[in-house]
């Protein structure tokens, strides 16, 4: 795909490096002093080894006047420029003598703290002596300006998928869990993106002889990236371990040299994940569990992240799919394998299918950066911002800042004015709030001093907008597959520009600046003060402000959306220079319950819920169910089906018809099994159901994992955590589940709608004893709760 914009990305050093070498597709460190680079040409890859240097930035030179390097080989120490903290560069001719000279600071470092002689520098000194983020690849790809896939598309990377399946038969009385490496590997099957498949598997062979062939294959086939579904945490550590067991070397590396792997851990919103990083020379793994997750952070609407869940979500799997529950994979595999076998495949389809559609925006990410295409998916936004500002301070041999001190002061402007049942309801929102008060004030951290950091947001900006233009003619000339590619390019560039306000209040980033993000956040509470001034000076109520967007019904001579996008675009016209707000959609009612918590109902009588007060993935499903459709009946002011839903799950909960899955609870497990232990034995935790659980059924625990749990057994006690069992232990020809308490967990989903009846009457609606009397006649929805606390403050601070 050849575009002005392409060779405009290509050529801009600034974002994508100083060095424009097309098709790199893979790097790895060969030796202390060389890195091989794998360039694609056509189906086929080619090879050649670079020299790099290793360096670090360093506070004073004279933390290296002792240090000799082994075999006396030559460093450099380079004066830069500027007058940041990081004022020398260490450069040195092999990675070996890289690390000796980190040691002989380290060290002295230690000496310096355990003499009375010498001055010992304080904790924040000896951490910030010298800055070395980044393995060999990463520092070679920083020094050289080089970066990955520039000239090519998504769709020009090779790409195999992988999953496998083992011989899983569940031990009566012990846990489901599968256990990495006990069983033997039966099946594996393969796919990529140019329409290849394949299934291998041990019917009629060893173990040994399926893993060999599986070796065999991929070294064949040659792939750029290797993708799986909980590839880190399940398929490349099994097959690595069954080698072991099998006496086979785990040669997959592009140079046939064993992964290295390490403890790694990910962070998700409010959960973390530990898992071990593969390291496969010359290829990437991307893990498509992982892409589900980071995905959900915004759109909190998945159900799971399990692949079946995922695939169903994202409408990729097929309608006659194959579903195998894993405790017959045993016996399936022994009476009706072929079963299993298009199971396998059916994984792996639905696996490239969710990579396809989820890896775009890191793909684009990975052109700009200099990491390999793993490492980019993995890390956050700050460290991408930094190392863009890195790279251009070490090309132009300028001295580095360390973190500054203290902390952001203030942040979003959020308030609720008015709450209850509402409409008509406009949305408005300030277009990239934050990035345009940065462009428009110019905002830049005052150890910028080559101010690189504006010029990197101006150029995302000007992209962005390119590469969103481009994607919409591409798409108005049905060139899909090139519509998309703009399409990722551009969602790449809105990450790092939507991340840079927050890099600047980012207590690690070594650029960060807390009195700048102050300013962006006060500026951009000003200027939602004063959105709000100019719409209700034009008859608006405002309900809700949230930084950026703001909730409010228009005056009622305004009908149609033609009306309301002009009130938009009016008081739009009267923002300071830079800042454009935006139309973006109309609503016939609204719930506002709490700030940033409501219900909008379309036009077309479809309704979304925001807010975790709401729609809370903590809780049980059942309740989930019953909040939506209680507020749905609210919004149509249907008491009477209000109270019949209340009455209906009453019911079901009562005569146990549902299924485990409407009143399970999936939670995260946040420490280590012993770890738990310590905390309840110390008094500091109470004992809780997962971690129970996991002891009494043996399930080893890992940070990040996820237990699905129900109640059993009778009674109110105040303790439930010896009545947990895991949900697929639940029987529904003999259901356990605890009606007490789930009959007390409906009565606590009712108190949200405490806030839109008189007391007696929300008794008459959420209560059974009325089934046969109950008459929603004289019962009055409270429609509109005036927020005085907000109100005051919204007085207060705005004149008419």
């Amino acid at each position: 795909m050849t575009s002005t914009i392409l060779d405009t990305i290509q050529h801009n050093p600034l974002l994508f490096g100083k060095d424009t070498e097309e098709c790199i597709v893979g790097a790895h460190q060969q030796s202390d002093s060389t890195v091989r680079i794998y360039t694609r040409k056509g189906l086929s890859t080619e090879s050649r080894d670079e020299a790099f240097y290793p360096y670090f930035f360093l506070s004073d030179g004279a933390l290296l006047s002792e240090f000799t390097p082994p075999e006396n080989e030559k460093f450099w120490l380079i004066k830069l420029q500027g007058s940041n903290y990081y004022r020398y560069l260490a450069i040195f001719r092999s990675w070996s003598n890289y690390r000796a000279a980190v040691e002989h600071i380290q060290s002295k470092s230690a000496r310096a703290n355990d003499t009375d002689e010498i001055p010992a520098p304080s904790v924040a000194q000896k951490t910030h002596l010298l800055y070395n983020k980044g393995d060999a690849v990463t520092q070679f790809l920083m020094q050289t300006g080089k970066t990955m896939f520039k000239g090519m598309v998504f769709e020009d990377l090779y790409r195999m998928q992988l999953d496998i399946e083992t011989y899983f038969k569940p031990e009566s009385g012990k846990s489901s869990k599968v256990e990495i490496g006990k069983d033997q590997v039966i099946i594996v099957s393969l796919s990529d993106n140019r329409g290849w498949e394949k299934v291998i598997h041990a019917h009629g062979r060893t173990e040994k002889e399926l893993l060999i062939e599986l070796i065999a294959i991929i070294r064949e086939k040659d792939p750029d990236v290797i993708e799986g579904h909980n590839i880190f945490r399940f398929d490349l550590p099994y097959l690595h371990r069954r080698c072991e067991i099998n006496g086979i070397e785990f040669r997959i590396g592009r140079d046939q040299s064993i992964p290295r792997n390490y403890p790694a851990s990910i962070r998700f919103a409010e959960r973390s994940i530990d898992y071990t990083f593969y390291d496969i020379a010359g290829r990437h793994v991307i893990d498509t569990w992982f892409l589900v997750q980071s995905f959900d952070v915004s759109k909190r609407a998945m159900p799971g992240y399990g692949l079946k869940a995922a695939a169903k979500f994202f409408g990729v799997a097929r309608e006659n799919r194959v579903y195998v529950d894993y405790a017959d994979m045993a016996d399936l595999w022994e009476n009706n394998p072929e079963k299993l076998l298009e199971y396998a495949l059916d994984d792996v389809r639905e696996t490239r299918e969710i990579a396809s559609m989820l890896s775009g925006s890191n793909y684009y990410m990975t052109k700009m950066m200099p990491y390999g295409y793993a490492q980019c998916s993995r890390l956050g936004p700050a460290a991408k911002i930094e190392a863009l500002l890195v790279r251009e301070y070490l090309k132009e041999k300028h001295s580095l800042p360390r973190p500054e001190n203290g902390q952001q002061h203030s942040g979003g402007y959020t308030e609720v004015f008015l709450q209850g049942i509402l409409g008509p309801i406009v949305y408005a929102d300030v277009e990239s709030l934050y990035p345009s008060i940065m462009l428009s004030y110019k905002i830049c951290p005052k150890s910028d001093e080559r101010k690189i950091f504006p010029q990197i947001l101006t150029n995302l900006k000007d992209l962005r907008f390119a590469a969103k233009k481009k994607a919409k003619e591409e798409r108005k000339q049905d060139n899909i597959q090139v519509a998309d590619n703009f399409e990722a390019m551009q969602a790449s560039f809105k990450i790092v520009i939507n991340a840079m306000y927050g890099y600047l209040g980012f207590s690690a980033g070594i650029f960060n600046d807390y009195e700048e993000a102050d300013r962006v956040t006060t500026t951009g509470q000003d200027i939602a003060r004063q959105m709000i001034r100019e719409f209700e000076s034009r008859g608006s109520r405002v309900i809700e402000v949230d930084t950026d967007g703001i909730l409010f019904m228009p005056p009622s001579h305004i009908q149609s959306s033609e009306e309301e996008i002009s009130l938009v675009n009016e008081v739009s016209s009267v923002m300071p220079e830079g800042i454009n707000i935006g139309y973006d959609g109309r609503y016939r009612k609204m719930i506002s319950y709490l700030k940033k918590n409501y219900a909008l109902l379309h036009y077309d009588g479809t309704m979304q819920l925001k807010g975790s007060s709401l729609v809370s993935r903590s809780g049980e499903k059942f309740g989930r169910e019953f909040i939506r459709d209680g507020f749905r009946q609210l919004l149509e002011e249907d008491i009477q089906g209000l109270h019949d839903l209340y009455v209906t799950w009453k019911e079901r909960i009562i005569h146990h018809d549902w299924n485990v899955l409407d009143f399970a609870k999936t939670e995260s497990m946040k420490s280590s099994i012993d770890q738990y232990r310590a905390d309840v034995e110390s008094g500091k935790r109470s004992r809780t159901i997962t971690y129970e659980l996991a002891i009494r059924k043996g399930i080893d625990v890992n940070k990040g994992d996820r237990i699905t749990y129900y109640v059993s057994g009778s009674g109110m006690q105040s303790n439930h955590y010896e009545k947990g069992k895991i949900a697929e232990e639940w029987d529904k020809n003999t259901p356990d589940e605890n009606t007490q308490f789930y009959l007390k967990r409906l009565d606590e989903f009712a108190q949200k709608f405490i806030p839109f009846f008189k007391p007696q009457d929300f008794s008459a609606i959420f209560s059974s004893d009325t089934l046969f009397s109950f008459s929603p006649e004289g019962i009055e929805i409270i429609r509109e709760i005036r927020n005085k606390e907000a109100n005051s403050q919204h007085e207060e601070e705005i004149s008419f």
